[in-house]
């Protein structure tokens, strides 16, 4: 079975996620080549586009089942880490949900947790409103210090996109299993994050992100949710005689 990533064979208009009007409109997924600016366009002539076509799905994520890494808000790892790894993802993607339960949970355990691999979550929410919602509700449970634990709620939860899964008040109600309270749902309520999260796909659609996942690996962009096996063949030439 492949695992696509999400944006495939679709358009993404990203003035949709930053207009008010436009987000009434539904969301394709991928971007017109028109639409690219020139610094997207450079990046994507470097992009090695490597998509996992693996079957196994993995079991849900364990929330708090993280190794004893130093954290940050939505980067773990060690801040003088040799390699760097942006994920720019959707809670809503199903291929960013594999990449969740499988990769980056052999990545952490491995390389971050031995120092060699910085790792940082950005969003690029496209999918439609409960993906925005989803992201924002993320960075209201990362100014309480739990983003990664409902990171994985999130992608334990995934059951098709613009289902309600990810309405405010079932992500109040997640949130509510850690333990996050009232702070936590008037943040929800609030849109508090509803401009960082539409700016931060904006800069995305300018760093040449199309689909979702799309990692950023030293500068690398790598699309796709990656096997360990295939993110181990890139990391690895990088840590060499380090």
């Amino acid at each position: 079975m492949d695992i696509r990533p999400c944006a495939e064979g679709r358009r993404v208009p990203i003035m949709a996620v930053l207009s008010t009007n436009a987000r009434r409109r539904t969301v394709r997924r991928r971007l017109p080549a028109g639409q690219l600016t020139a610094a997207a366009l450079v990046a994507l002539a470097a992009v090695a586009a490597l998509v996992w076509a693996g079957g196994a799905t993995g079991a849900p994520v364990q929330p708090g089942a993280r190794p004893p890494v130093a954290g940050d808000g939505r980067s773990v790892g060690s801040a003088t880490a040799p390699v760097t790894i942006e994920e720019w993802a959707d809670y809503q993607c199903p291929a960013c949900g594999t990449f969740a339960r499988t990769t980056q949970e052999q990545l952490f355990d491995t390389y971050v947790a031995a120092g060699r691999v910085r790792f940082t979550y950005r969003n690029f929410a496209f999918l439609g409103s409960e993906s925005r919602w989803a992201a924002e509700a993320a960075q209201c449970a990362a100014d309480e210090g739990r983003f990664w634990e409902f990171h994985d709620l999130l992608y334990a939860s995934q059951a098709g996109e613009q289902r309600g899964t990810f309405a405010k008040a079932k992500l109040t109600a997640l949130g509510g299993t850690l333990g996050l309270g009232a702070s936590f749902a008037a943040c929800v309520d609030s849109g508090k994050h509803e401009r960082a999260v539409r700016d931060e796909a904006v800069a995305g659609q300018t760093l040449g992100v199309r689909a979702t996942p799309t990692l950023v690996v030293n500068g690398r962009l790598v699309r796709g949710a990656l096997s360990m096996d295939q993110l181990r063949a890139i990391i690895d030439p990088l840590l060499a005689g380090r």
